[in-house]
Parts: structure tokens; C-alpha cells; sequence
């Protein structure tokens, strides 16, 4: 489950300018300062981006995790153990998941860069110690993108994510980190540039160029976004998978 019910009740409160219960209080605006409106994201829970927001020529320095939050309270020893369970994996799934996602379009370092990352573990839902117990693990938290030399907000980002067990939820992580590299990236790519018109005699005719190579890997990270989304069911994704396949052929 990407998110629970709960989450999607929050999205008429937000469209209608009410931040107070976004993500059922999971996420607290102020940690991101004033002047930012959230919207929904399917890919990464809510967000926010300055109008115009350029990236290029820029680096990005992963600033150390600030402690967690417990936006909803401090609550039971089970949901602190879960977080214990799973925090040291989150820098670095969050590392690899950018540079995944960003492809070398904007550079990533955790000592140096005129562009900072913050990040931090709003709440957590752990499991209890009941062998009958079916309940999932929590984990909510909140990414802030700001200048390094002016400290100017540039991006908001917050999600919650699910999973049964606490070691699904660090590769959930990860592949979230991922989505928001491939957004990143395109800020920081330089605008495409139109060709500079000419008059010239025209030219013979020549052969339309073969169709390029199907992206056998590119079809298939879609099918497998789709499939987080939960917009296939499992017989929808095996299927496109095989058809993606036989076509790479």
C-alpha cells in the first residue's frame, strides 16, 4: 500500500488551503518555513518547488539527518525500536537513490556543494512483538532543498510510506530518493536549444533513418512505477513485462 486511507482523506484539506491535517499531521509546515504550499504528489507524497527553480551549474551536498521529529508525539517504545531498526540505512538509500535518479545531471556529495539537502524522520509506526499481529510499519518523513549561501527555501517534499516488514521500508526509500533525483535532474539540465534557421537550397530527399532501438530497460522501470503506484494488478504487470520483453527481441 503506498499510503494509507488516512493520507488520501488529507487532499481536499489541501486543496482547499488547510495544512493543518496534511497526512494526517504527519507533516508540520513549519519546518519548512513560510510561504510553501504543498501539493500532491503520486510519486513523492506532497511537494513544493520555487516558480522557476534552476538548477544547473549547481552541487548538492547531503547535509547529516536532523534527529527525529515524533511530529505526532512521542509514542510507543515499538515505534522507536522500528526507527532504531532502520535510520542508519536511510543516508545512504537516500544517497544511491539520487544518483540514480539525477544521472550525473547534478552532482551529489555529502562534504561539499552550494545546494543543501536536509532531511529528517517525522514519525514512526513499528510493530509489536505479537506473533499474530498483521499490522504494517510507518515511516514518515521530510526533505527540504535550500541555498547554501542564502538559505533560501528552493523544495519541500514529505511522504509516508508502508510496508509489512521493516526491512521493505529502507528499499522503498531508496526507490522514493530515486523519483525525486529524476525530478531534480530536470532543473538541472540545460534548456534545449532550437536550430538557427536558414535559407539554403533544398536538399535531396534522403532515406527516413531506421526507428530507434526499443528501451527495453527504460519500458520496464515504467512498468515497475506503475506497479509501486498501484495502478496494475499483479496479472496487468507480468503481462506487460512479457510483452515488453518479446519486443525487445
Amino acid at each position: 500500500m503506498r499510503r494509507s486511507a488516512a493520507l488520501l482523506l488529507t487532499v481536499p484539506a489541501l486543496l482547499s488551503g488547510q495544512p493543518a491535517a496534511l497526512d494526517g499531521g504527519r507533516l508540520e509546515p513549519t519546518w519548512f518555513g513560510s510561504g510553501v504550499t504543498f501539493q500532491s504528489s503520486k510519486a513523492l507524497g506532497f511537494q513544493w518547488l520555487k516558480p522557476g527553480l534552476d538548477l544547473r551549474q549547481r552541487t548538492l551536498r547531503l547535509k547529516a539527518w536532523e534527529p527525529a521529529a515524533w511530529v505526532l508525539g512521542r509514542r510507543a517504545l515499538k515505534d522507536q525500536a522500528f526507527l532504531q531498526r532502520v535510520e542508519d540505512a536511510l543516508p545512504g538509500h537516500l544517497e544511491k537513490g539520487l544518483r540514480r535518479g539525477l544521472k550525473g545531471s547534478l552532482p551529489v556529495s555529502p562534504a561539499g556543494g552550494d545546494l543543501h539537502l536536509i532531511a529528517r524522520v517525522a514519525d514512526a509506526v513499528g510493530q509489536t512483538d505479537d506473533y499474530m499481529s498483521m499490522g504494517a510499519v510507518v515511516l514518515s518523513f521530510d526533505l527540504k532543498l535550500v541555498d547554501g549561501d542564502t538559505g533560501e527555501l528552493l523544495g519541500a517534499f514529505h511522504d509516508t510510506l508502508e510496508g509489512t516488514n521493516p526491512e521493505a521500508i529502507p528499499v522503498r526509500f531508496g526507490r522514493w530518493c530515486e523519483d525525486l533525483g529524476r525530478m531534480l535532474g530536470g532543473f538541472a539540465a540545460p534548456p534545449a536549444v532550437p536550430s538557427a534557421i536558414r535559407l539554403e537550397a533544398p536538399k535531396p530527399v534522403q532515406a527516413a533513418p531506421p526507428p530507434p532501438a526499443f528501451d527495453l530497460e527504460g519500458a520496464l522501470r515504467r512498468i515497475e512505477g506503475l506497479k509501486r503506484d498501484g495502478l496494475l494488478s499483479e496479472e496487468e504487470y507480468q503481462a506487460l513485462k512479457k510483452k515488453a520483453a518479446d519486443r525487445a527481441k
